[in-house]
C-alpha cells in the first residue's frame, strides 16, 4: 500500500482563481474508490501504486477538459514494504 501527495496546478487560465478547474479532479479523486485526503494545498490518497498512477492519469485528462491551457503536476509518493502504510500512520493516529 502507498500513500501519495497529488498536487495539480492549473495554468493559462483567464483568472487566479482556480477552483472551478479542480473541481472535475477532486470529482475524479472521490470516484476512483482511494481513500483519500483534501488538504489545502493538495490531496493524499492511499492504495496501490498502480491505482495512483492511473488516478493521476484521470486527473491530468480532466483538468485540461475543464479549459485548462497548461498544467504543474507534482507527486509525491511514499511506498514500502516492511509494515503497512496508511494515511492514519503517516499522521501518527
Amino acid at each position: 500500500m502507498a500513500v501519495a501527495e497529488i498536487c495539480l496546478f492549473p495554468l493559462g487560465t483567464e483568472t487566479p482563481s482556480v477552483g472551478k478547474y479542480l473541481e472535475p479532479v477532486v470529482n475524479e479523486i472521490k470516484k476512483s474508490g482511494l481513500k483519500y485526503m483534501i488538504c489545502p494545498m493538495g490531496t493524499v490518497v492511499e492504495g496501490e501504486i498502480d491505482e495512483i498512477l492511473e488516478l493521476v492519469k484521470r486527473c491530468h485528462k480532466v483538468i485540461f477538459e475543464s479549459g485548462v491551457k497548461r498544467v504543474v503536476i507534482s507527486i509525491r509518493i511514499d511506498d514500502r514494504i516492511d509494515k503497512p502504510l496508511t494515511i492514519e500512520s503517516k499522521l501518527g493516529i
